[in-house]
């Protein structure tokens, strides 16, 4: 028995603080796989899913009675266990995150759900988590995303799966996940294998550490690579592959395979005592301006702010010069000023290199009511690669 003592419990979120936009919202649905009975009464039921805004990890136990049960004694206890995992991870990658939890009883994750839980949110949520069983579901993922951008409710998609006996081959091997277009998908493989989280996971220990990669594209500013190491260090105790295979095990050149074919997972650096993302890739081909989470999380902010500042104007009237029929200069430049702002801001904020907003006066805006603008942006770049020339010499 300890000793007697005045014991205090340090509580967070009591502040209220929240991050300075709206880049951190983010979801994470996990599938259940049927080993909770019911849904927690406190989460709110829609469309098969039971959804909850969290605003920081105590909450969870708090407030919605989903508390870690450090000696699991049957299914739900993982299941409750794993819940309370990936959140807390989240939050400890994202401390002023938000992030609207969804537990999905019995099946795998589809793309109706992704669509249920960012419609729920009305549209907020900019990155969701998923953990489901398998990979199944990946083109219904990408149709989901793309359906919820033509409503203005962009996201980029993260996913993990059960490994579990899953041979290492099997991602060194090419992957046929990766398609053109399909720009809103990662996969992740990359988790921790520490004995003790294991044996309070079971079998959700062998799914990718998806809270830690959720809250590390929370934390980013959306030009930010997770992959950054100054800035992304994970502090997992094991890393390793959801198929069992310790990350320090893996050959160098297997590692480059599965790094080649697009995959999330966690590697070290010689060197660096922690560990990190190896990359942010997204399954869209990797000649693709959309290859990496970074540059899909840029392009989708600033289309949101572009139509949050065009909107007021939307049938708003069109000035033309009346000799010529032509857009009026002062109409040409205001405009322009309106289309830019967001892109202004991001600019600044060290989210874009330049940009540039152009309406071609020339428009018969008269006849087709349509009004053009061309949206010009200049990207940030990501130092994947630093090439060192030294040797020696007689003199400087």
């Amino acid at each position: 028995m300890a000793l007697n003592d005045i014991v205090f419990q340090k509580q967070n979120g009591g502040m209220g603080r929240t991050a300075p936009n709206e880049d951190p919202i983010s979801g994470l649905i996990i599938a259940a796989n049927g080993k909770l009975a019911a849904l927690p009464a406190t989460l709110d039921p829609v469309n098969g899913l039971g959804i909850v805004k969290i605003s920081f990890y105590e909450q969870l136990a708090q407030t919605y009675e989903i508390g870690a049960i450090k000696e699991p004694a049957d299914d739900a206890d993982y299941a409750a266990n794993a819940i309370d995992y990936y959140v807390r991870e989240f939050f400890r990658m994202s401390p002023t995150g938000t992030l609207y939890l969804a537990v999905k009883l019995t099946g795998e994750v589809s793309g109706d759900d992704v669509k249920t839980l960012q419609n729920y949110t009305e549209g907020k949520i900019r990155q969701i988590g998923i953990l489901t069983a398998s990979a199944a579901n990946i083109a219904a993922y990408q149709s989901a995303a793309t359906a919820l951008e033509t409503e203005h409710k962009p996201l980029s998609i993260l996913f993990t799966t059960n490994g579990d006996g899953t041979a290492l081959a099997a991602y060194t091997e090419e992957n046929g996940h990766v398609q053109a277009g399909r720009c809103n998908v990662s996969q992740l493989i990359g988790c921790d294998l520490d004995p003790a989280l294991l044996e309070r996971l079971g079998d959700f220990g062998y799914y990718g550490c998806i809270g830690t990669l959720l809250g590390a594209v929370s934390k980013a500013m959306v030009h930010e690579s997770i992959a950054w190491v100054q800035k992304f260090p994970l502090g997992l105790t094991m890393p390793s592959l959801i198929t069992g295979d310790l990350v320090k095990e893996i050959s160098t050149g297997n590692q480059n395979l599965i790094n080649g074919n697009r995959y999330i997972f966690v590697r070290t650096h010689v060197g660096e005592a922690d560990n990190y993302f190896n990359d942010s890739f997204t399954y869209d081909v990797a000649t693709s301006d959309y290859g990496f989470i970074e540059n899909v999380r840029t392009m989708d902010k600033a289309t949101r702010g572009i139509r949050t500042n065009l909107l007021p104007n939307l049938n708003a009237p069109l000035y033309v010069d009346a000799a010529t029929g032509k857009l009026r200069p002062d109409t040409v430049a205001y405009l322009e000023t309106v289309a830019s702002k967001a892109l202004e801001d991001m600019e600044k904020a060290g989210e874009l290199s330049g940009y540039r907003a152009e309406i071609n006066p020339e428009q018969n805006v008269l006849a087709t009511s349509q009004l053009e603008v061309q949206i010009k942006n200049v990207p940030v770049g990501v130092m994947r690669r630093v090439l060192v020339k030294i040797g020696y010499t007689t003199q400087i």
